[in-house]
């Protein structure tokens, strides 16, 4: 197992993740810094606690929004041929799962 140190809000948090993994660790944290270096902006410092929870929930409505998005592309499958379907089928089933491990990986940590 690989440790990388990564950084939310100013602040060091070492996490465990997978060999070969470091990297891809290190966007989604940065990703989540984001999120909680914008609401730090709206809402400034009011707490880890609460940035981490406001950021978690963005990024969960995020991926509501992604998962919604694909079952209204799953849904409009239906107009299209079967060329088209199994491409496309096959790129939002690659895109959910990406998200739900991404998703998996803030549960877990």
């Amino acid at each position: 197992m690989a440790h990388v140190v990564i950084q939310v809000n100013g602040r060091d948090y070492k996490i465990t993740c997978e060999d070969g993994q470091e990297d891809r660790l290190l966007n989604l944290a940065a990703y989540f810094d984001r999120h909680v270096t914008d609401l730090t902006h709206d809402l400034g410092q009011i707490g880890d606690a609460r940035l981490m929870l406001l950021a978690a929930l963005t990024v969960c409505d995020e991926l509501f929004e992604a998962k919604a998005r694909a079952k209204d592309y799953e849904n409009a499958a239906d107009k299209l041929d079967d060329d088209t379907v199994g491409a496309a089928g096959r790129a939002i089933e690659a895109a959910v799962a990406r998200v739900e491990e991404i998703s998996s990986r803030f549960e877990t940590n």
